[in-house]
């Protein structure tokens, strides 16, 4: 594992009012969350000869987990039928004071939108509230989960102070935004650089320590802020071109063209060009939803996003669009007019149903 260092001010690191800094060699990690992020971390890390607790408030979720219903690519699975029975490697459970145990705690836990487009919160709010109430110094605690800037401090280290615990101090605190992309073999988490930033230069370095295990390279930002944005601003990226390649594909048909045959003329451009293809809409948990945890929180503060807001109301008017031109296609190829008959294929943005990642 290599680090990529920016530059950090680092803060004093003076007792707090348990006693000397938190800095130890890590131990056991808890993962809060099972699903599509923390299944695949959980095992990864306790593949790398880490204890791992898993711990999910689902205990249908563990069921499907211990019975053999993983969701995981086959690596993966594999990985996790050679630790299955062997409860010091990877153990899981509903139990939050587990984690008491644990001398790191990754929170992969959802962060969906509601049906307004706007963030719902409520299981990270939990989460982190489980977190923190089951908090003790020596601890390295790390956010994973998407979500808005601001979001580590507000709900982790602003409630750790109010328990008398000061991140940098007397623990450590770090946002590390997940990198996991559901279904695809290529990007392995072994393969994927991850993003970290702390509240303080060791509690940046103590989360680097933790995933440092099963990434090959971490890149610290100068804070929790900078590395909440970074994550935002690759999905972002993201979804304003695919909503950039469904305008295209609207104004190449209006030009009588095909969109594919232009696009894949301008990816032979060895420079400064990415291609994104239309189709019928975008799926999965990440970009659907992870620019609205941009849009909402600037529209609180007055800022406007033009470009960020036009792409998700592009996207958000796709499948509609589509299902439109499919009826003028089905009418206008059909005798009398009417009448014609259509079939979908394939209703997952992915094989075998996993949701989109980021």
């Amino acid at each position: 594992m290599t680090t990529t260092p920016y530059k950090i001010q680092a803060e004093p690191q003076t007792a707090g009012p348990f006693g000397g800094p938190a800095v130890t060699r890590l131990g056991t990690v808890a993962v809060v969350g099972l699903g599509y992020v923390g299944l695949p971390t959980s095992v990864a890390l306790a593949s790398c000869g880490r204890p791992v607790i898993g711990i999910d408030i689902d205990s249908r979720r563990i069921e499907e987990i211990r019975s053999g219903q993983p969701d995981l690519v086959p690596g993966d699975e594999a990985k996790l039928l050679s630790l299955r029975g062997d409860e010091g490697r990877l153990s899981m459970t509903t139990e939050a004071g587990a984690m008491a145990e644990a001398d790191a705690v990754l929170i992969c836990v959802p962060t969906p939108i509601d049906a307004s487009h706007e963030p719902d919160l409520r299981a990270l709010r939990a989460a982190c509230a489980s977190v923190v109430a089951q908090a003790r110094p020596g601890q390295t605690l790390v956010l994973t989960s998407t979500s808005y800037v601001g979001t580590t401090r507000e709900l982790l280290v602003e409630p750790l102070a109010a328990r008398g615990l000061t991140a940098g101090i007397d623990l450590h605190v770090a946002f590390a935004p997940e990198r996991i992309d559901p279904g695809n073999v290529a990007h392995g988490q072994e393969a994927t650089p991850r993003v970290v930033g702390g509240v303080t230069v060791a509690c940046a370095e103590s989360a680097a320590e933790v995933l440092g295990e099963v990434a090959p390279r971490i890149a610290i930002v100068s804070s929790c802020e900078a590395a909440e944005l970074t994550k935002l601003y690759e999905n972002t990226f993201r979804a304003v071109n695919i909503a950039l390649a469904f305008e295209l594909g609207q104004i190449a048909d209006e030009y009588g063209l095909d969109t594919v045959e232009v696009t894949d003329a301008a990816a032979t451009k060895p420079y400064g060009y990415m291609p994104f293809y239309p189709g019928p809409g975008v799926g999965g948990h990440c970009i659907p939803c992870d620019p609205h945890y941009l849009l909402s929180p600037l529209r609180e503060r007055g800022f406007d996003a033009p470009l960020v807001r036009g792409a998700m109301q592009t996207i958000a008017e796709r499948p509609a669009f589509v299902v439109a031109r499919a009826g003028q296609g089905l009418a206008g190829g059909c005798p009398g007019g009417g009448g014609g008959r259509g079939r979908i294929t394939g209703g997952a943005d992915k094989p075998g149903g996993r949701g989109g990642g980021g």
